[in-house]
């Protein structure tokens, strides 16, 4: 009610809850002050991207040498980094059978701040959640601790406030290099040989001042972590490859060694004293107590042995083969190697008399059958158990009680852990068509990986809850497509279009290998793996619209009211029945009904490229994914279900179900769905097609250039990210959340 002396925005303001706690917020509301939060999130970052090369070469020598520097602003404020870049590549010739070179490149970054948060769940930071009456800035415009009350209770979150009592240095160095040496030796051998060492240093050293305003010194303080890389790799490789007449040989027999090291080291000091000024330099004086430490080293090694042989006859009928044996030290100490092969053989079948079109350029029919492995594992140390903190536990010797800090066993070994492998078949067609002005190629594979690398459930008396085996299978089919044309061909006006296009298709076809008492295979509902559909299919209750006014009744019978989800009744033989003859429906597990996968089967791109009178360049390019949805709760409206209404928190602009719009499409304030699904989600189309990039290229005629004793000066300019059509509201159709748009400007100059 309208209190004494309350004019009605006021009275208005107290509805929407800004008082108590919000006063703040009501006060700034009826003044008419109001803050665009988008102000102290968002900004215009600028990219300087400057690279310089020199480059020459001799008959027996050659060299390119260059350096660059990058200060990169990302959309969002605090998002910046540096970094510095060099490389060095040369290549000799010594003498006719001896040619050596070498690869070297080295990076520097470093991050100025962290980005102002965005975070999604209600707990998480999130700088736009902060209300438009929230205040910012103070009467003497310094920011404020509290934008929302001006206090610690419900006070808001200003991530620019307490940024000046942060400090942040983080960043990596790494030094990548490839040597390599050729020899050519009689009898149509070679010898060639790389080793590729590499370097990298990461540090992050983070510091939290305890001056910040009612804030607790014992989780203030210094974060700093280190960890170091190095890995190296090395290649043998010989080769014979001979000609006689119209038959080729080629075999080749290589080998392959690698070490892999990582180093890790992180502190969390709290409570510096006597003081924390020093910021992240000083750690000596932390609270012992209130500190903690972590390590993690892991060391890996691989080795590999490879023989393949090519025949050709005539440069028309090809055939290979290759042997290949693989170890890994990441494995069961039974299963560290495993064997693959691959055969394949082509036809260009063009070459054949009998093949006379005219349309037809080159023709080329390919097949190949092989396996493959997988070596991707979370851990390094997975097949191996590992021990853990097992807790203070004491125990009694010779009458007296003696307490020790104990370890337990934290994960459970499996020797027999081995390679993932996959079975692959494929066909293919490669061609050249109507005097070159169209290539392509055509392909259809499919694929079958077993023995996958999965955690396996344990039954709880084992004292375990999973083991890392070998289970599943899984198989892959589709067929990719590749277009190039020349459209067009004039002396002032050019024109090619490149396509490609892409379908895949994805089935489980085992599991766990455990089967129920009619001799299915059970699925896994927990991950949402199903035995005959594809990993990452959406198995979910189905939402068919939203309750009206009129169907108040029906909704209540399942605990809704109007503007909640109506949610499909597909099992009803577990309904209840009412004296009166009712059906009210129960849901669980068996109303659950698959609705599509998250994993997009179709892909495709295109680009074209336009040269106009010589010297100006234009292209554009588009990619879609396709057929793939997801699953959201949005349309739920349930923004305040971690208070932030109630806390005076800002949310999106959304569209929300009242009985004078009765959408089907969006819930109502608050929404539930029924009884036994409560948070149903809502299954989204996630189809797109985004315009990537377009670009705009001008060189400058050499009549001009010469006058000013450069040879070549080309200016560019690119927008990338320009749109995107889609139906999915709730940001980034790929990314789910947020994407930005860049422009890009640049000049090269050639000397």
């Amino acid at each position: 009610t309208l209190g004494d002396n309350e004019s009605l925005e006021a009275l208005y303001a107290r509805r929407m809850g800004l008082d108590g706690d919000c006063a703040l917020l009501g006060q700034n509301y009826l003044a008419g002050k109001i803050y665009d939060w988008k102000d102290a999130t968002y900004q215009t970052g600028l990219t300087q991207d400057y690279n310089a090369s020199v480059s020459g070469a001799t008959d027996n020598f050659n060299y390119y040498l260059s350096f660059g520097y990058l200060n990169k602003e990302g959309a969002i404020q605090g998002d910046e980094y540096k970094a510095y870049r060099a490389s060095m590549k040369m290549n000799a010739k010594i003498t006719d059978w001896l040619e050596i070179g070498a690869n070297v490149n080295f990076q520097d970054r470093n991050d100025v701040s962290s980005a102002v948060p965005l975070g999604g769940n209600y707990w998480d930071n999130n700088q736009l959640r902060e209300s438009p009456f929230s205040q910012r800035y103070d009467e003497n415009g310094q920011e404020m601790h509290y934008p929302r009350s001006g206090n610690p209770t419900n006070g808001g979150y200003n991530y620019h406030y307490l940024d000046q009592y942060d400090d942040l240095e983080k960043g990596y160095t790494v030094l990548n290099t490839i040597f390599n040496a050729k020899l050519t030796l009689p009898y149509g051998f070679t010898y060639s040989f790389n080793i590729a060492p590499r370097y990298q240093w990461f540090y992050d050293r983070y510091f939290m001042s305890s001056e910040l305003p009612d804030s607790d010194p014992s989780t203030r303080g210094v974060n700093r972590n280190t960890s170091k890389k190095f890995d190296w790799s090395l290649n043998n490789t010989i080769t014979w490859d001979k000609t006689f007449d119209k038959h080729h040989f080629t075999v080749t027999l290589v080998q392959e060694a690698e070490e892999n090291r990582y180093w890790y080291d992180e502190i969390h000091a709290r409570n510096i004293t006597p003081t924390d000024a020093l910021g992240f330099h000083y750690v000596s004086g932390a609270n012992k107590e209130q500190s903690s430490f972590y390590t993690n080293d892991t060391h890996s090694t691989a080795a590999a042995y490879l023989g393949r042989l090519f025949y050709g006859y005539n440069d028309r009928y090809m055939f290979t083969g290759t042997v290949r044996r693989d170890g890994y030290s990441a494995f069961g100490s039974n299963n560290p190697w495993a064997t693959f092969w691959s055969v394949g053989g082509s036809w260009v079948f063009s070459e054949e008399k009998f093949v006379d079109l005219p349309w037809l350029d080159y023709g080329k029919l390919r097949v190949s059958y092989g396996t493959n492995g997988n070596r991707s594992l979370a851990n390094t140390y997975l097949a191996l158990s590992d021990l853990k903190d097992g807790g203070v536990m004491g125990y009694y010797q010779n009458g007296g009680q003696t307490t020790i800090q104990a370890l337990e066993i934290n994960r459970l070994g499996n020797p027999n852990l081995e390679w993932e492998k996959t079975t692959a078949y494929n066909v293919g067609l490669d061609f050249t068509l109507f005097d070159y002005m169209i290539t392509g190629s055509v392909e259809w594979y499919y694929k079958k990986t077993h023995d996958m690398i999965m955690s396996k459930r344990l039954p709880n008396f084992t004292g375990f809850g999973s083991i890392t085996t070998n289970l599943g299978e899984v198989s892959n089919s589709g067929v990719e497509v590749t277009l190039n044309s020349r459209n067009i061909n004039h002396e002032n006006f050019t024109w090619n279009t490149s396509l490609g296009f892409s379908y895949n298709k994805n089935t489980i076809k085992h599991l766990y290998y455990e089967y129920d008492e009619n001799g299915k295979e059970i699925d896994d509902t927990t991950n949402g793996w199903f035995i005959g559909k594809p990993v990452g299919e959406i198995w979910d209750y189905k939402v068919v619209g939203i309750w009206q006014a009129n169907e108040a009744d029906e909704a209540a019978l399942v605990n809704q009211k109007p503007g909640d989800p109506k949610v499909a009744n597909i099992y009803t033989e577990d309904d209840k029945i009412l004296s009166d003859g009712t059906r009210v429906a129960v849901y669980n597990d068996k109303d659950k009904v698959f609705q599509g996968t998250t994993a997009p089967p179709i892909y495709w791109n295109m680009r074209n490229d336009f040269t106009l009178f010589k010297d100006w360049t234009f292209s554009f390019s588009l990619y879609s994914y396709m057929g793939h949805k997801s699953r959201a709760g949005y349309y739920l409206n349930g923004d305040n279900s971690g208070s932030m209404f109630t806390n005076g928190c800002n949310t999106y602009k959304k569209e929300y179900w009242t009985p004078e719009n009765p959408t089907n499409d969006y819930a109502r304030l608050g929404a539930v769905g029924p009884s036994g699904a409560t948070g149903v989600n809502k299954v989204y189309n996630r189809n797109f097609v985004r315009l990537d990039n377009i670009t705009v290229g001008y060189t400058i005629p050499n009549r001009i250039t010469r006058t000013l004793g450069v040879d070549r000066i080309h200016l560019s300019a690119t927008v990338n990210n320009v749109m995107t059509f889609d139906c999915w509201e709730y940001g980034d159709p790929e990314t789910g959340g947020f994407s930005n748009r860049q422009f890009q400007f640049g000049i090269n100059v050639t000397l």
